[in-house]
């Protein structure tokens, strides 16, 4: 990785439709979540950090007397593929027609989420009537980290 790391972040695009997505890095094995309190469909299968973004977003909702986020198959399908396409085209730029949160640079889901978190557009969808979600992380082949999150 580079020695400095650079984080942007695009204004949240706020718009109802579907949206939900939670991602791989290039070697990212996928399990069954092993955290029992996230929700998730029959056959939908998380990763490591795919769940522990899932934990940190549901956490700080939980803190603002919100309810938890169920990890949704085709939102899960979708941020993959999109935090796929923006690593490959190291490109960070919002899918059409979701409710996302992106991100680059982040090192860990923590760090990610809590960026998240200081950004008034990304807390409010964090934080938003949703109750489904999806979460992809994917990394460049120069290292760079992108992740995606949406809601539905």
């Amino acid at each position: 990785m580079r020695a400095t790391r650079i984080h942007w972040f695009c204004r949240s695009l706020v718009v109802s439709s579907l949206g939900v997505a939670v991602g791989l890095g290039a070697a990212g094995a996928v399990a069954r979540a092993k955290d029992p309190s996230i929700a998730t469909d029959s056959g939908v299968s998380l990763s490591a950090t795919e769940s522990s973004v899932i934990a940190r977003t549901n956490e700080a909702r939980a803190q603002r007397g919100l309810g938890p986020l169920s990890a949704d198959a085709a939102l899960m399908n979708a941020s993959r593929r999109q935090a796929s396409w923006m690593a490959r085209n190291r490109n960070l730029s919002h899918g059409q027609g979701v409710t996302e949160n992106i991100a680059m640079g982040q090192s860990s889901a923590a760090a990610t989420v809590a960026d998240w978190m200081r950004s008034d557009g990304h807390r409010a969808n964090i934080l938003g009537s949703h109750s489904r979600i999806g979460v992809a992380m994917a990394r460049a082949a120069d290292g760079t980290v992108y992740w995606c999150q949406q809601f539905r």
